[in-house]
């Protein structure tokens, strides 16, 4: 702020639905299937565990 720089407001969770549409090619799509049934959980799960390691969340 001493700079200059404006600082956005932190993002209020109510804005948020927890979901999101998501293309993506054929073949990643039945990747991520075959992963996740190996895994014994859904496709959901596993896509949210991937983005959640790939985040540090």
């Amino acid at each position: 702020m001493e700079d200059g720089i404006s600082i956005p407001e932190p993002l209020e969770e109510e804005n948020f639905s927890g979901q999101f549409k998501l293309k993506m090619p054929k073949l990643l799509h039945k990747e991520l299937m075959e992963k996740s049934k190996e895994g014994g959980i859904s496709m959901n799960q596993y896509c949210l565990y991937l983005l959640s390691r790939g985040t540090g969340i």
